[in-house]
């Protein structure tokens, strides 16, 4: 290999093709296309591979294989525009989870260790025995955001009073950071934010809630598929999963863990009681309206693998 050039050995990267050579390549795999201008202009709008590849999966018979019979390219568009709305609905929940958390977190500190850069830049303010190597991650992050500061309001309290308090830094945090934080913070702090969702909602219970959500909210932002998503994480058993009788696989949850389910579950602990019954009024609708021009087998196929229960609006009842 020459120097400055890459030799691409194995399989070929895929050839480029133009809007009416894929209406071809997916009617030559059994996809049927009755108005192919219709489907040249969501090509031009979405593009082959987020409006149809990230999509095609559930619709086909195998991975590789053709698809199934009587599919149609209209329903990969309503599970593309199916998952767009998800993406909006559940971001909205999350983001506002992530301003509530943000601003328990932020007074629980100060209150309990001060709000000035000493406080939070004290490596013993937080579980530090138990998570040194977080912990200290967290401080040269903290530190660069003091030294190289990407926020005007940031710079400006830098400028004016020589130091940051930390009701203003935690705003250039993002939820990633808070969720990270909060795991290795310390029991007390912990306890104190937890109770204040109340319920079976404990420390433990919380984190794993937060690193779940962590995952979802970047899928959402980046315009990812979010309906089959599942990050590695899971969020702990929670009486919902018992009282909503979702079926086991030995001793683990098959839906509600770790799936878009699990957001749901979530939300349900960590929402309001009026403002979770509005989400998932609002979601129902919304699904509802996509179901409706699929056909029933694979509505049914997209809602499993959502990881939602056939009883999952039984939720509003526990």
């Amino acid at each position: 290999m020459r120097r400055g050039f890459f030799v691409y050995q194995g399989v070929s990267m895929k050839k480029f093709y133009t809007y009416e050579e894929q209406i071809e390549h997916l009617k030559k795999k059994g996809l049927v296309i009755a108005d192919e201008e219709a489907a040249i202009s969501a090509l031009k709008r979405y593009s082959y591979y987020a409006g149809v590849s990230a999509y095609k999966d559930i619709f086909k018979i195998g991975p590789n294989d053709n698809y199934i019979p009587g599919t149609e390219f209209t329903h990969i568009v309503v599970l593309y525009m199916l998952d767009q709305s998800l993406r909006d609905m559940f971001l909205h929940q999350i983001v506002g989870i992530e301003r509530h958390m943000k601003s328990l977190y932020s007074y629980t500190f100060c209150s309990l260790y001060g709000d000035r850069q000493k406080d939070y830049l004290n490596a013993n303010n937080y579980n530090y025995a138990q998570h040194q190597n977080q912990v200290n991650e967290y401080l040269v992050m903290v530190l660069d955001q003091l030294r190289k500061p990407k926020h005007e309001y940031i710079s400006y309290n830098l400028s004016k009073y020589g130091e940051v308090p930390f009701w203003v830094l935690i705003h250039a945090l993002t939820f990633g950071n808070i969720s990270k934080m909060y795991s290795f913070s310390q029991p007390k702090l912990q306890s104190q934010i937890a109770r204040q969702f109340g319920g079976p909602v404990n420390p433990k219970t919380l984190a794993s809630m937060l690193q779940v959500l962590t995952k979802f909210r970047n899928i959402c932002a980046h315009g990812e598929r979010v309906y089959a998503f599942k990050p590695r994480m899971t969020i702990d058993d929670m009486p919902i999963h018992a009282e909503l009788k979702i079926p086991k696989r030995g001793t683990v949850y098959m839906y509600g863990k770790q799936d878009l389910f699990a957001v749901v579950i979530a939300l349900h602990y960590l929402l309001p009681k009026e403002e979770f019954k509005s989400f998932v009024i609002g979601l129902d609708a919304v699904l509802t309206a996509h179901f409706s021009t699929l056909p029933s087998k694979t509505a049914s196929k997209i809602q499993k693998r959502m990881g939602f229960p056939e009883n999952w609006k039984d939720i509003l009842e526990c």
